[in-house]
């Protein structure tokens, strides 16, 4: 009897230490944390001095790699762009735009990238490098977000980041902020 129990718990534990390492596997989590259009990402990254890993994040948290996805808000493709805002971005490169036909051009992942990577840069170098700044401008807007800086609402550290009004916005910095790290962690050598 005491065999019996004895032997069924270390196979108890010999399974927990074997699912413990298969946890830690790079080709497990790869799974959950997929790099499509991996191409145009280290493309549109290093154009536009952004972190490979962080452009990978910002598009598993905004659409999951989906390029037809759409918010409540309208917002498109992979990296979630208001048509708007997209085209603003678009101008600023020096790109025709028929508004018309434009939001479906949202769409196309390459596209997509493109501008998506450029306006989070924007975001950067308009909040002085501040990653996390330039993320919570990203979900919330730069107005909403230098509404919530200037009335004091925030004093805009990740420290702080409870203090965000936006439910939405507080969530998406930790998911952002994990998956990037999970990118940087499966994907370093590639």
């Amino acid at each position: 009897m005491k065999y019996k129990l004895f032997s069924r718990l270390v196979a108890l534990l010999v399974l927990a230490v074997l699912v413990s390492l298969l946890f830690e596997l790079p080709i497990f989590w790869r799974q959950f944390y997929p790099i499509r259009y991996k191409k145009i990402i280290v493309e549109q990254a290093a154009a536009n001095n952004l972190d490979k890993a962080l452009v990978a994040a910002v598009i598993k948290v905004e659409s999951n790699f989906r390029a037809d996805a759409v918010s409540k808000a309208n917002a498109r493709g992979l990296m979630q762009l208001r048509p708007r805002t997209a085209m603003e971005v678009a101008r600023g490169l020096g790109h025709e735009i028929n508004e018309e036909a434009f939001p479906e051009k949202l769409f196309d992942p390459e596209y997509n990238i493109i501008l998506g990577t450029r306006y989070l840069a924007a975001m950067l170098k308009q909040f002085g490098g501040d990653e996390t700044l330039a993320l919570a401008a990203y979900n919330a807007g730069p107005t909403k977000l230098r509404s919530w800086l200037d009335a004091g609402t925030w004093d805009g550290t990740w420290k702080n980041r409870r203090q965000i009004p936006y439910p939405e916005t507080r969530n998406y910095l930790d998911k952002v902020r994990q998956a990037k790290e999970r990118y940087r962690k499966l994907y370093k050598n590639d």
